[in-house]
C-alpha cells in the first residue's frame, strides 16, 4: 500500500498507531525530530518491549557550523517553539528507557528509512513494515503538513519483502560501521567518543535546560551580531594590524571598555571612513582617540588633529619628544585649531609644505569637540569641507564630542556630513541612505513633536524616528555613559557624587536697589543704541531694511540676556558691562548732536566686540549675522523724521544706565573698604561671603584625607579676576585664576598666557604622576593608586628638583572661566563650585566632568551651584521676562517676523526647544548630578548598539563554543525591576523567514526583538530599549511560572495568542472611532516600509519584491521563535 501522507490511505503515523500492538520495533532513519520521537513514545511505549534505532546524520563527524539540536528540531515556528520544552522532556524520558537501543553509522551516510514492527504472537499478519522516504520527523510521518512529497510502501509480515527487510536491518545493526558510540569534535579540535544514546539525551536536554537570563541575553546578542563579529574575529589581516596596536603603550594603558571602543571605532573607520566617539564626560576620550590615531599612524596615514585652541596643550603633550606617558609610542600628528580654518591662518604654519593637507597621501583627520563645527553655514565648516576634506581621495574622519544632542538634530547631521565631504548622498552606497538631509528632516520633525510633550521619554522619541536615522547613528558612533560601563569591569571606579548644594544668593542691596528683580526692572528700556535701523521708515531696498531691523532686534535681545547673565555672575561683571553700554549710547547721542549741527555723517559705532568676550552669545551673533552689517546712516533716520524720537530714546536709555552705574559705584566703595581689614571674611557682597564660607567649611570637613582643593567656575573673565583679587586680599593663599587668554597667581607679579604649569600645581596626581613618563617604580603592584602617588612624591623629592618645587608650591583654589570646562582632567580636586549657572546646563555637566572621572583619587566629590534668584522658578522666569520686554517694544517700521529668513526661523525654533530642554535640565540639577542626560535629554548613546556588540565579543572570548551550540526554541524568565520592565509579558526574538525543513546551513534575513504584554501590545517599540532591559536583568535569578515550565496548554496558548496579535498589528491596527465602529489603519511595519519606499531605499524595494507586503510577511508561519523570556512582577 502506498503511504504518501496525502492520499486516502493512512498517513505514516496513523498506520503506526493503528497496527502497533505488543512486540519489538526497529527503525532506520536519516535523522529524527524531538516532536516525532515524543509522538512515537506516546503512541507505542506501553506496547513495545524493545526499540532499536539506527540513526544517520544527527551530527556529521566534521560538523562545525550547524547546531545539532536544530537538526533535531525540524520546526521551531512560534507554536512549536512554545511547546518544545515539554515535548523534549517526553523525548528524553523515552530515550532513557533501557529497552531503547540506538546506534549511529560512521563514517557511512545513512539515507535509508524503514519502520519494522514484529508482534509477540509471531503471527505474520500482525507484523508490518513501512519503507520509503519518510524520516522520523513530524513532516515525515505526516503529523505536520508540508510541501514535501513523501513516498512509502506499507505492508504486513506475510509480504516476502518483510523478511528481507528484517535480515537487512539485522545485518546493518551488526556491521562494524554501526556504533554504540558517537565521534564528536569539540571546540578546540579534540576528538571524543561518547555513548551515542547518552549523546542524544544530552543534546535534547539542552532544550529544557533551565537557562539563566544571562545565558539567553548573550544568545540574543549572538543571533543578532554573532556572524558579523566572528567574521571580523577570524580576519587574519585585521588581526595582524590590531596585533601591532596591542603592543603599544597607549593601548595597554586603556581600560577594557576603552579598548573595545578603539576596536569599534577602527572598524567603523575602515568600513565607512568616519566615526564619532561620543562617550560621556570623564570616560577618557583623549586616550581612546590617541590609540585610534596610533593604529592609523602604524598604517602609514598622516594624522591631523583639529581642536579648540584652548585645548592645544592636551594634545601637544602626547606628541613625540614631550616626555609624556606614551613617549615610547612616538606619536606624530599635525595640530591645528578650529579657528585656523581659513586660508590666511593655514598658510601661516611652517611645519609642512602642503599647508592645506591635500597631498595624495592617505589621511586621518581627528576633530576634538566636533560639536563646535556643527554649523554647516559657518565659514570654518565650509572651508574644512570644500578646501580640505573634499580635496582628498583617501581620507577618514574621527570626531570626538561628549555634548548631548541639545537643540537640533541638524547639528549631528552636519557632523556626519564631514565624513562624506559634505555630500548629502555620501552614504547611499555604504548604508543605503539615499539622502541624509531627507533622513534628518524627518528626524527633526519627530524631535520637534517629542519636545512638545509634557514628559518626553527617550523611548517615545525613538519610536518616531525614521529607521535610516538609527542605522546611521548605530553604524557611525561609539557612545557609552557611566551607567553603561559601571560594573562591567573590575577597577572601574568613579568617585561617589554627593547631592549638589544649591545656594540662592545675590547681594541683598546694591546701592538703593534691594533685589535682583528690582535691578532688572531698571535696565535701559530700549537699548536704542544697538537698533538704529528701527528709526528708519523708508529705504531704497525694503528687503534689506527689513533684514536690518530683524538683526538689530535680535542683537538687542542678546544684549538683555548678556546683562542678566553678567548680573547673575557678579555685580563686578555687570558693572563693567553697564559702563561699556553707557559709553556706546553716549557716543551715539553725541554723534546725533554733531549731525544736527553740521548735517554731516561722522561714522557709526557698532556694538563693541569686547562686550561679548568669554561669552558663547558671540557664537549666536556670528551664526546669525551672515553678511557684514550695513552701517546705518543718521541721514536715513533724519529723512524718516525720527531723529528726535531716536534722541529721546537714547536719553532714556542713558538715564537708566547712569542710575545703574551710580548705584554700582556706591557698592564698589563699600567692597573696597572691606578689604582694608585683614582676613575679612564678611562682605556686603552676600554671594562672595557665601563662597568664602563654603571654602572654609570644606577645609574644616576634612573629606578625602583633608583634600583642600577647590575648582571655581564662572562664565566671565572679569568675575574670575574679581574673585581672585577678593580671595587673595582676604587672606587666602595658593590661589590662581585662569581664563582663555591670561592667568595669574597669588604669589607672582603680572599675568601669563601659559596655564598648563598652573594646572600641574593644582592637579599633580593627574598632570604629572599619571600623564608623564617616569622611571619610577612602585614597591608593589598591589598597593592602591594613592599609595603609589605617595611613593612617587618621595621619589621625586630625591630625583627631580624642578618637579619637587611644583609639589612644594601647590595651588589649592583655582578660579577658571569655561576655558577649562572642556577636555581637562583635574581629578585631584573634589569640589566644583559653579559661581554662576551657565545658560546651557550641558556646560555645567562639563564643568563637573573635570573632577568626576575614572580613576579619581577621591572617594567622594562635591558640587555647589550658586543661583541668582531666591528660587529656581524665578530664575527660569528671567528668560520669559526678557521675551516680554522685547514683545512690548513698539518698534518703528514693521513687525518682527520669525520667518524673514530660513536661518533666523531655524534659530528661533531651536531656541524655543532649547529653552524647554534647559528648563527641565536645570530643574533636575537641583537634586542630582547624575547624567542630566538620562530620560530627559538625548545623547548619541541612545542611537547605538555598539556597546552590545562589544559585550558579546568579550563573552565569545570565553564561551564561543557554548553559544554556537545553543539550540533555538529555548527560554527563560525573570522577575522584573519595575522601573525597567513596567509590565508583565514576554520578550521574544523572532527570526524571519522560518527555517525550511532539512535546511542545514540557513541564515535568517532579519530579526524582530520585541517586548509585549499579555495582550500582545508592544511595551517597547525599539530594539535598543529591549536590549537595555535584558542587559539590566541579566544577573537576575531565573523565574518562570510553573504552568509554563510544565507546558500547561492554556498558558502556552495564551503566549501564542499574544505573539499572533503582535504580528497582526505590524501590518494593520484597529482604531476604535467615537461612534464605536472599528477602523483599520496601517501598522508600524507597514508605515516603516512606506516611509522607506518614499525615500527611494533600494533595499526596501528589493525586500518588497522578495517578501511581499507587511501583511504577507507578518504571518505567524513565517517566523521562528528563536528564544524568549517570561517577564513577571516581583
Amino acid at each position: 500500500m502506498i503511504l504518501d501522507n496525502e492520499n486516502e490511505n493512512l498517513k505514516v503515523h496513523e498506520w503506526i498507531t493503528k497496527y502497533t500492538q505488543t512486540g519489538n520495533f526497529s527503525i532506520v532513519t536519516g535523522y529524527f525530530t524531538v516532536g516525532a520521537l515524543a509522538y512515537l513514545s506516546k503512541a507505542t511505549n506501553d506496547k513495545i518491549d524493545e526499540y532499536k534505532f539506527i540513526l544517520g546524520n544527527i551530527v556529521n563527524f566534521d560538523f562545525d557550523k550547524d547546531r545539532a539540536l536544530d537538526l533535531l528540531n525540524e520546526d521551531i515556528n512560534i507554536d512549536a517553539s512554545l511547546k518544545l520544552s515539554k515535548v523534549a522532556q517526553e523525548a528524553v524520558a523515552f530515550l532513557e528507557l533501557d529497552k531503547v537501543l540506538a546506534k549511529t553509522l560512521e563514517p557511512n551516510f545513512c539515507h535509508a528509512k524503514a519502520y519494522l514492527y514484529k508482534h509477540n504472537d509471531k503471527d505474520p499478519q500482525k507484523d508490518y513494515y513501512i519503507s520509503g522516504s519518510s524520516n522520523l520527523t513530524e513532516a515525515g510521518v505526516g503529523l505536520k503538513t508540508t510541501n514535501n512529497v513523501e513516498l512509502n510502501i506499507g505492508s504486513f509480515g506475510s509480504d516476502p519483502q518483510y523478511n528481507e527487510l528484517i535480515k537487512w536491518f539485522e545485518g546493518l545493526w551488526s556491521r562494524p560501521q554501526a556504533h554504540d558510540y558517537k565521534t564528536v569534535v569539540d571546540g578546540n579540535g579534540g576528538v571524543n567518543r561518547i555513548p551515542f544514546k547518552q549523546y542524544l539525551i544530552d543534546e535534547i536536554k539542552k532544550i529544557f535546560t533551565e537557562y539563566s537570563p544571562k545565558q539567553l541575553y548573550y544568545k540574543v546578542l549572538f543571533e543578532l551580531f554573532g556572524d558579523e563579529l566572528l567574521l571580523e574575529k577570524d580576519n587574519p589581516e585585521f588581526n595582524r594590524q590590531i596585533g601591532r596596536l596591542e603592543n603599544t603603550v597607549v593601548y595597554n594603558s586603556l581600560y577594557e571598555f576603552q579598548q573595545k571602543g578603539v576596536l569599534s571605532l577602527i572598524k567603523m573607520l575602515q568600513k565607512h571612513n568616519g566615526a564619532i566617539l561620543a562617550d560621556a564626560v570623564g570616560l577618557g576620550k583623549t586616550w581612546t582617540a590617541l590609540a585610534v590615531m596610533k593604529f592609523y599612524q602604524l598604517q602609514g596615514r598622516e594624522v591631523i588633529l583639529i581642536c579648540p585652541k584652548k585645548l592645544q596643550y592636551n594634545w601637544r603633550i602626547y606628541q613625540k619628544n614631550q616626555n609624556s606617558k606614551f613617549e615610547k609610542d612616538q606619536f606624530e600628528y599635525f595640530l591645528r585649531f578650529h579657528t585656523d580654518l581659513t586660508d590666511d591662518l593655514m598658510e601661516k604654519y611652517h611645519d609642512r609644505a602642503d599647508k592645506m593637507f591635500i597631498s595624495e597621501k592617505p589621511k586621518l583627520f581627528v576633530i576634538d569637540e566636533s560639536h563646535n563645527l556643527r554649523n554647516d553655514k559657518s565659514k570654518r565648516y565650509k572651508f574644512l569641507v570644500d578646501q580640505i576634506l573634499s580635496q582628498n581621495e583617501d581620507v577618514k574622519v574621527l570626531m570626538l564630542s561628549a555634548t548631548p544632542i541639545n537643540n537640533s538634530l541638524m547639528d549631528i547631521r552636519n557632523q556626519f556630513k564631514l565624513i562624506v565631504g559634505g555630500n548629502a548622498k555620501g552614504f547611499e552606497e555604504s548604508l543605503d541612505i539615499k539622502n541624509i538631509d531627507y533622513t534628518f528632516r524627518a528626524a527633526q520633525k519627530a524631535f520637534n513633536e517629542w519636545t512638545q510633550e509634557p514628559e518626553p521619554k527617550i523611548g517615545e522619541f525613538i519610536k518616531k524616528l525614521p529607521p535610516n536615522f538609527f542605522k546611521l547613528t548605530d553604524s557611525l558612533t561609539v557612545a557609552r555613559t557611566r551607567k553603561m560601563i559601571e560594573g562591567h569591569q573590575d577597577g572601574l571606579e568613579f568617585p561617589k557624587k554627593t547631592k549638589p548644594e544649591n545656594i540662592f544668593v545675590t547681594p541683598k542691596q546694591i546701592g538703593n536697589f534691594e533685589s535682583f528683580e528690582e535691578l532688572f526692572d531698571h535696565f535701559p528700556p530700549m537699548l536704542s543704541g544697538y537698533q538704529p535701523s528701527f528709526y528708519i521708515d523708508e529705504f531704497e531696498d525694503a528687503d534689506i531694511l527689513h533684514d536690518e531691523k530683524q538683526r538689530d532686534h535680535f542683537l538687542v535681545k542678546m544684549m538683555y540676556i548678556l546683562l542678566v547673565k553678567r548680573l547673575e555672575s557678579s555685580w563686578f561683571s555687570f558693572q563693567s558691562t553697564v559702563e561699556k553700554i553707557l559709553v556706546h549710547h553716549q557716543n551715539a547721542l553725541d554723534r546725533i548732536k554733531q549731525y544736527q549741527e553740521t548735517k554731516k555723517e561722522t561714522g557709526w559705532n557698532e556694538a563693541q566686540p569686547s562686550l561679548f568676550d568669554d561669552d558663547d552669545i558671540l557664537a549666536h551673533i556670528e551664526d546669525f549675522t551672515l553678511g557684514k552689517k550695513r552701517k546705518t546712516r543718521l541721514m536715513d533716520i533724519d529723512r524718516s523724521g525720527n531723529i528726535e524720537n531716536y534722541k529721546k530714546d537714547l536719553k532714556a536709555d542713558i538715564e537708566s544706565l547712569q542710575l545703574l552705574q551710580s548705584n554700582l559705584i556706591q557698592f564698589e566703595r563699600k567692597i573696597a573698604k572691606e578689604i582694608k581689614k585683614p582676613r575679612n571674611h564678611s562682605s556686603e557682597d552676600d554671594k562672595l561671603e557665601t563662597l568664602i564660607n563654603r571654602i572654609v567649611k570644606k577645609r574644616q570637613a576634612g573629606e578625602n584625607g583633608g583634600n583642600a582643593k577647590v575648582l571655581i567656575f564662572t562664565v566671565y573673565k572679569d568675575t574670575a579676576f574679581y574673585l581672585f583679587e577678593q580671595l587673595t586680599a582676604r587672606g587666602f593663599n595658593n590661589v590662581a585664576a585662569v581664563s582663555g587668554d591670561t592667568s595669574t597667581l597669588w604669589n607672582e607679579e603680572g599675568e601669563t598666557k601659559k596655564y598648563e604649569p598652573i594646572l600641574e600645581r593644582f592637579a599633580p596626581f593627574t598632570k604629572l604622576f599619571r600623564e608623564k613618563e617616569w622611571t619610577f617604580e612602585t614597591s608593589s603592584k598591589d598597593i592602591s593608586i594613592n599609595q603609589q602617588f605617595d611613593e612617587w612624591q618621595q621619589w621625586i623629592a630625591e630625583n627631580d628638583k624642578r618637579t619637587y618645587d611644583k609639589l612644594q608650591n601647590p595651588i589649592d583654589i583655582l578660579i577658571a572661566t569655561d576655558a577649562l570646562s572642556e577636555g581637562q582632567n583635574l581629578q585631584d580636586c573634589d569640589l566644583v563650585i559653579n559661581y554662576d549657572i551657565h545658560w546651557n546646563p550641558v556646560r555645567v555637566i562639563q564643568r563637573m566632568g573635570r573632577i568626576d572621572r575614572l580613576g579619581s583619587p577621591n572617594t567622594k566629590i562635591f558640587g555647589i551651584n550658586f543661583w541668582p534668584s531666591n528660587n529656581i522658578n524665578s530664575y527660569l522666569n528671567l528668560q520669559g521676562r526678557i521675551e516680554q520686554r522685547m514683545a512690548a517694544m513698539k518698534l518703528a517700521g514693521s513687525e518682527v517676523h520669525l520667518d524673514f529668513s530660513d536661518t533666523f526661523k531655524e534659530m528661533a525654533e531651536d531656541e524655543n526647544l532649547e529653552q524647554k530642554q534647559k528648563a527641565r535640565m536645570l530643574e533636575q540639577m537641583q537634586s542630582s548630578w547624575d547624567e542630566i542626560d538620562t530620560e530627559k535629554s538625548l545623547g548619541f548613546d541612545d542611537f547605538s548598539l555598539e556597546t552590545f556588540r562589544q559585550e558579546l565579543l568579550e563573552e565569545l572570548k570565553k564561551n564561543e563554543q557554548f553559544y554556537k551550540s545553543l539550540p533555538n526554541g529555548i527560554y527563560t524568565g525573570f522577575k522584573a525591576i519595575q522601573e525597567v520592565c513596567p509590565q508583565e509579558g514576554m520578550i521574544a526574538l523572532l527570526g524571519y523567514p522560518s527555517i525550511p525543513v532539512k535546511s542545514t546551513n540557513f541564515e535568517y534575513k532579519g530579526y524582530e526583538l520585541i517586548y509585549i504584554d499579555h495582550s500582545g501590545k508592544s511595551v517597547f517599540l525599539n530594539q535598543k530599549e529591549v536590549l537595555d532591559a535584558l542587559a539590566k536583568h541579566k544577573e537576575e535569578i531565573r523565574f518562570v511560572p510553573k504552568a509554563i515550565d510544565q507546558g500547561e496548554p492554556k498558558s502556552i496558548e495564551h503566549l501564542s495568542t499574544a505573539l499572533s496579535t503582535w504580528l497582526k498589528s505590524q501590518a494593520t491596527e484597529e482604531e476604535i472611532q467615537e461612534d464605536g465602529t472599528v477602523k483599520q489603519k496601517m501598522g508600524r511595519a507597514s508605515l516603516d516600509m512606506l516611509n522607506k519606499l518614499k525615500s527611494g531605499s533600494k533595499t526596501t524595494i528589493q525586500k518588497l519584491k522578495d517578501e511581499g507586503s507587511a501583511s504577507q510577511k507578518f504571518n505567524k508561519d513565517n517566523f521562528d521563535l528563536i528564544t524568549w523570556f517570561i517577564i513577571s512582577n516581583k
